[in-house]
């Protein structure tokens, strides 16, 4: 998707028909993200929404890209699978000459993905959703040594 379409992205399903509109095929690159506070605080789920804690990856996936796609249920699935999440980092994987790209080919940059929230790297390539598909936008806070 190009820099001008994202401009246009205002939520997970926004995403989604943008993506569809592409005139070609494409596969998602989704990583599940924890939030965690830092240290001992008082209310950690409003201390990491306010840019207080630290992300990491609890689970990456790739899916075709289609107009089945949907938040509550890509959510309800890794729900089930027991790992607790608070985000959805999100990229596109287009096909080359008409068809989808495989997971074989995913995998690289879905490592990518996880390897750069572990490294705190900045993650404003990426589409970041909150649970409920609003977008959220994340800041990288430099910390003195």
């Amino acid at each position: 998707m190009s820099s001008s379409d994202s401009a246009n992205i205002r939520s997970f399903d926004d995403l989604v028909r943008t993506g569809l509109a592409q005139g070609t095929p494409q596969r998602l690159l989704l990583v599940l993200l924890r939030a965690e506070p830092e240290g001992d605080a008082q209310e950690p789920e409003k201390d990491v929404i306010h840019g207080h804690g630290a992300l990491s990856p609890v689970m990456a996936t790739d899916i075709e890209l289609t107009d089945q796609v949907r938040l509550d249920v890509l959510a309800e699935e890794a729900d089930s699978l027991g790992h607790p999440w608070d985000l959805l980092l999100v990229s596109s994987l287009s096909g080359k000459g008409g068809r989808l790209a495989t997971s074989e080919e995913a995998a690289p940059y879905l490592q990518e993905m996880a390897e750069a929230v572990m490294r705190g790297r900045d993650l404003s390539r990426y589409a970041v959703f909150d649970r409920s598909g609003s977008p959220v936008v994340l800041q990288i806070e430099e910390r003195p040594q």
